[in-house]
């Protein structure tokens, strides 16, 4: 870290909340009778996941593509009950500190997300997610992470140049789509290191 940052940037799974992907899987495993490593072992994010999170398809059209690369059938409630399962509570060390973060920084999120997970995730994150100015969700921008295009098309949108927005991530390859877009992009590793990244940033 080096010159202060004039907003920050989160993404929200793994950052803001909890997200254990490990959670669909056993949830469809246990609709389907099978094993849920069996699931895990066959997922991937493929062409349908990613159009998926672009929205250039919707949920019931991406379970089409899912069953047989799982190979299984489930009626619609399974798989979203399944698909849900993952979106976990909220790293409350981290959110408690936005409001105070929002009085020096302007504070926004950039997530990969989809309709259906954001129907379940943005009520109940609603209270904690007062403080930013704006969400972002991949689904509604047309573009995902790590793309760095994707990043551009936010950060034009927050109106700072990249240079200037502290970015947090918890996966590498956004991070690394991130910097290549120009932001001061940060790894963690868990809701700790969260803490630690922005306390530095305060202190810049």
């Amino acid at each position: 870290m080096s010159k202060p940052p004039k907003a920050l940037l989160f993404d929200l799974g793994g950052v803001l909340l909890r997200f254990q992907p490990e959670k669909a899987f056993a949830v469809w495993a246990e609709a389907a009778g099978i094993d849920p490593a069996a699931l895990a072992a066959r997922w991937a994010v493929d062409d349908a996941y990613e159009a998926l999170e672009v929205g250039a398809i919707d949920f019931p059209a991406y379970t089409q593509r899912l069953a047989p690369r799982l190979g299984i059938d489930l009626p619609p409630a399974a798989w979203l009950r399944g698909w849900n399962a993952p979106i976990g509570e909220p790293f409350a060390t981290v959110t408690k500190l936005l409001p105070a973060l929002a009085r020096q920084f302007p504070l926004y999120c950039f997530s990969n997300t989809n309709a259906a997970h954001q129907a379940v995730w943005q009520p109940q994150m609603a209270h904690l997610l007062q403080p930013l100015t704006k969400v972002y969700a991949s689904w509604q921008l047309g573009a995902r992470k790590p793309n760095a295009d994707a990043y551009r098309k936010v950060v034009a949108d927050m109106g700072f140049a990249p240079s200037d927005v502290l970015f947090i991530d918890d996966n590498r390859a956004n991070v690394a789509g991130a910097r290549a877009a120009g932001l001061d992009a940060h790894l963690t590793t868990g809701a700790a290191a969260t803490v630690r990244i922005l306390q530095e940033a305060r202190r810049r």
